[in-house]
């Protein structure tokens, strides 16, 4: 079973195309990161924003900034960011 999963994950990984996300670019950051709660139901938006990321404190953690040009007081994961395209 393990060599299975290894094959299936080994066969995903080939086709998955890395995405990251770098200085200047426009970003989507998740409302249950950001401490906004849980969502009332599913047709409530799960991201906010768009943000511009300014800087990388360390691989997959970015400082951002939103429309007014205000800096967010903490720094963001990746995980919880998600490019934004117009």
């Amino acid at each position: 079973m393990a060599d299975y999963q290894r094959r299936i994950a080994r066969f995903y990984d080939r086709r998955v195309k890395p995405r990251p996300i770098s200085v200047g670019d426009l970003v989507l950051r998740s409302l249950e990161a950001a401490g906004k709660g849980p969502q009332q139901n599913k047709l409530i938006a799960a991201w906010e924003g768009p943000y511009v990321v300014t800087a990388v404190v360390k691989p997959r953690t970015f400082k951002i900034i939103n429309a007014e040009g205000k800096t967010l007081p903490r720094t963001w994961n990746a995980q919880n960011l998600r490019r934004f395209y117009q």
